[in-house]
């Protein structure tokens, strides 16, 4: 079974399948996506099995290594490019250029939140994406365990300490957001519209035992 070969996460994220249907992508023609923080791949898989051509960027040189193993597996029809590469580089050269759909899941976490907003502008200024495509993100929230751990960076940041591996994010920078700041902040630089946002509370088991609750919001809207 091709399931068993796929190296790292083997499914999309339950809210990404979400929004690939209730948007109707599925009905949709040879769309252009790019997803920010791609890993593996495993959320892109959905979108390819369909016919678009998707591009991955994610820091991690092994992750972009599995997932162009992994896409070597699938039987789609389409193009894939898989990019090693910081997302904040990556986005001050138009390189990549009309994306129908940009993804961002759960990444913008880990850098500032000046990083960010920079980031916006530069995928703005460059054209990465078509007027009226469909954005979708996911991030933490204050109500996130994480909330106040590590040491205090400034306002709604942390930074986990360099020896506490036991949710694998040791030395990670955690920025958390609420809903009206993020949506103020999408308005502003991306003008997005029809907005949906969807509140993800769970608890997750670490690898080390732990068990820990997770806090997270899901957005998608068009970008005009």
């Amino acid at each position: 079974m091709m399931l068993r070969k796929i190296k790292g996460l083997k499914y999309p994220e339950e809210y990404f399948v979400k929004f690939f249907f209730k948007n109707g992508l599925h009905q949709r023609d040879n769309l252009r996506i790019l997803e920010f923080g791609a890993g593996n791949g495993s959320n892109l898989m959905l979108p390819y099995e369909y016919g678009h051509e998707v591009c991955g960027v994610d820091f991690d040189a092994s992750l972009i290594a599995f997932a162009k193993e992994n896409f070597s597996l699938l039987e789609g029809g389409s193009q894939y490019h898989f990019i090693c590469d910081d997302m904040r580089e990556f986005a001050k050269i138009p390189s990549f250029s009309s994306a129908d759909i940009l993804s961002f899941p759960n990444i913008i976490n880990y850098i500032s939140k000046d990083d960010f907003l920079l980031f916006l502008k530069n995928c703005r200024k460059n054209k990465i994406y078509k007027k009226g495509a469909v954005l979708y993100i996911r991030f933490r929230t204050p109500n996130d365990f994480r909330y106040g751990y590590g040491k205090r960076v400034n306002a709604h940041s942390y930074r986990m300490d360099e020896n506490d591996n036991f949710t694998g994010e040791a030395g990670a920078l955690n920025c958390f957001y609420t809903e009206s700041e993020m949506i103020e902040v999408l308005q502003k630089t991306l003008q997005l519209k029809k907005c949906q946002c969807f509140h993800v509370e769970f608890d997750n088991l670490c690898p080390g035992g732990d068990i820990i609750h997770n806090s997270d919001i899901v957005l998608w809207g068009e970008i005009h």
